[in-house]
């Protein structure tokens, strides 16, 4: 219950600053998509069930702001926290690469669908320059400011439940 109640927060941190400080650090009208980097860590770092709540949750805190099509961004976070928690324990949490090529990854294809749901059908036909002016840069914007949080969101991860299973061996 305790890192339900952490995890929560530390959504509800995450929107704050997505919503603060989004308009602030945005470069030439790109912003890191925060909320994005939550399913992804907590679905690499405690498995497919916990990547579907966290997801879930960022979701629809990112519909609640950003979005037109209230519950298409939780259904796609909910999906890329299964996705992430595909490759719980088989990897340790020190490996930043996995995690980060899984951000890649849900991003570009959180960009992609949502150009898909709010342009393409709406006849707007220009792909290429919508993934190389739009999601492209966003994809490289969060990878940076991931790389930044990835330490201090698995200290805090680490605080929030002190019995990793995975971290556990057997010793035959």
């Amino acid at each position: 219950m305790k890192r339900k109640i952490g995890e929560l927060i530390l959504i509800i941190f995450f929107y704050l600053l997505q919503v603060t400080l989004g308009r602030v650090i945005a470069i030439g009208g790109i912003k890191p998509n925060l909320l994005i980097i939550l399913p992804v860590l907590f679905g690499f770092l405690h498995g497919k069930n916990e990547g579907m709540y966290v997801g879930f949750f960022a979701g629809f805190f990112y519909d609640l702001f950003f979005s037109g099509l209230f519950g298409f961004t939780s259904l796609v976070f909910v999906y890329i926290g299964y996705c992430s928690g595909i490759f719980y324990q088989k990897y340790e949490e020190t490996e930043m690469l996995i995690p980060l090529g899984l951000l890649l990854a849900g991003d570009f294809c959180f960009g992609f669908l949502s150009y898909v749901g709010n342009f393409l059908l709406h006849n707007r036909l220009n792909a290429m320059y919508y993934i190389s002016r739009f999601i492209l840069p966003e994809v490289v914007y969060t990878l940076l400011i991931a790389v930044i949080l990835y330490k201090p969101v698995t200290f805090l991860n680490k605080h929030l439940n002190p019995t990793d299973k995975r971290r556990i061996s057997k010793v035959d």
